[in-house]
């Protein structure tokens, strides 16, 4: 019988992972898109043993916010002039190119989207500086609620946030098996998280790239 897994994933967390990775390896991973919720399907299933098979894909993220909602939270008219001056600039909209990705991440197998909220901190090198909130919250929240109910055997993390520590402490301490994703190409992971997990497990960008 498979031991059912709970993936977690900190979409923001990761995507600026598989960002870094890709700019400093593009000549080896020419094929991989992490905007491809198809590719993001076979990453996740790359870090699954033989024995086992997923429980549900726990897809944590934010709803991007409209031209007029980020308006409405700029803070004084010279923020919204360079707002405008922004849009005008731009070659495509963010807030389409996201809800498009989204639209087609939750039609993947076993995924389930969990969106915080984004927040408009001001204007920063002339766009918006947008920031994700309430992530940390829900994650560890669900990994609450499938540990207590005994909902899988393991939960394997994908995110190197050290807020995460309170979370991966209670599950070790209610008996699951906690698993870190790591990558060999970026192998670096806090004392925070190392101390409150059970193994780190890492896979290859590179290999997963000559999987597509």
């Amino acid at each position: 019988m498979q031991e059912k897994v709970a993936i977690f994933v900190d979409w923001d967390n990761l995507r600026y992972l598989l960002q870094k990775i890709k700019r400093k390896n593009s000549n080896n991973i020419d094929c991989f898109d992490f905007n491809n919720p198809s590719h993001l399907t076979v990453l996740f299933q790359s870090f699954l043993e033989k024995s086992e098979s997923f429980y549900r894909i726990f897809f944590y993220t934010a709803q991007p916010l409209t031209d007029d909602e980020i308006e409405k939270q700029l803070k004084n008219r010279d923020q919204k002039r360079a707002f405008m001056q922004y849009k005008q600039n731009r070659q495509s909209s963010v807030y389409d190119i996201a809800t498009e990705f989204l639209n087609k991440m939750i039609e993947e197998p076993y995924v389930a989207l969990r969106c915080g909220m984004l927040k408009v901190r001001g204007i920063k090198n002339g766009r918006p500086e947008i920031v994700q909130k309430q992530v940390d919250m829900l994650m560890g929240l669900d990994i609450s609620e499938v540990t207590f109910n005994k909902y899988a055997q393991k939960v394997l993390i994908f995110s190197k946030d050290t807020d995460m520590k309170p979370a991966l402490k209670m599950a070790r301490i209610n008996g699951m098996e906690v698993i870190v994703a790591n990558f060999d190409e970026e192998n670096y992971l806090a004392n925070e998280i190392l101390t409150h997990c059970d193994i780190v497990r890492s896979r290859s960008l590179e290999n997963i790239n000559n999987q597509l």
